[in-house]
């Protein structure tokens, strides 16, 4: 029975948002828009580059 951090072969599981969610985030604020299909940000109205 070993009590120390576990085998060299474990999983390491780290948390955060997923890659996916980059794509919401404004590059002019910083905010994160998550509403269902934004085009602008809501905070400053710059568009997201989606349509």
């Amino acid at each position: 029975m070993s009590l120390g951090g576990g085998d060299a072969g474990d999983e390491v599981v780290e948390g955060g948002e997923p890659p996916c969610m980059l794509e919401l985030v404004c590059e002019e604020c910083g905010r994160l828009n998550d509403a269902p299909e934004p085009v602008n940000c809501g905070r400053c109205g710059t568009p997201l580059g989606r349509e």
